[in-house]
This record gives structure tokens, C-alpha cells and sequence, in this order.
């Protein structure tokens, strides 16, 4: 179980990490250059606020997982 703990802990490190960093300039770092016209394919706000509600959501569910992992058996 730590292995699994561990895992889910680091995932929900880098998933929160991910939801702070600008979005916006994420796509046109790493996404932009596949379109003849990036302005016209970048993302809304609500799709960027959207992806950032995700991760959040998705690293304190993954944060949640893990302390539940590292709890001992037993202790309720």
C-alpha cells in the first residue's frame, strides 16, 4: 500500500502544481504552433477555468487517497 500511497501522492502534487501554472500560456507554448491561426483555436476562459477546477479537484481527491493509504489498519 505505501507504493500505491506514494504514487497517489505525487500525482496530486504534480496535478496542483499543474492547475497554478497560466494556461493560457501553456497552449500557445505547447499547443499553438499545430494551427495556421492559434488566435482562432485558443481556449475559452471557461475551458481554462474548467481544466483548473479539474486538476484541483483530482489532487484532493488524489491527496484524500493517499493519507487514506498511509493510515493504518485498524485506525478509524
Amino acid at each position: 500500500m505505501t507504493g500505491a500511497g506514494v504514487f497517489a501522492a505525487f500525482f496530486a502534487v504534480l496535478f496542483l502544481g499543474l492547475a497554478f501554472v497560466d494556461q493560457r500560456k501553456a497552449w500557445w507554448r505547447f499547443q499553438a504552433r499545430r494551427f495556421d491561426n492559434p488566435a482562432a483555436h485558443e481556449p475559452s476562459d471557461g475551458l481554462i477555468r474548467g481544466r483548473k477546477l479539474a486538476l484541483i479537484g483530482l489532487a484532493l481527491f488524489l491527496g484524500w487517497q493517499a493519507v487514506e493509504m498511509f493510515r493504518p489498519a485498524g485506525m478509524e
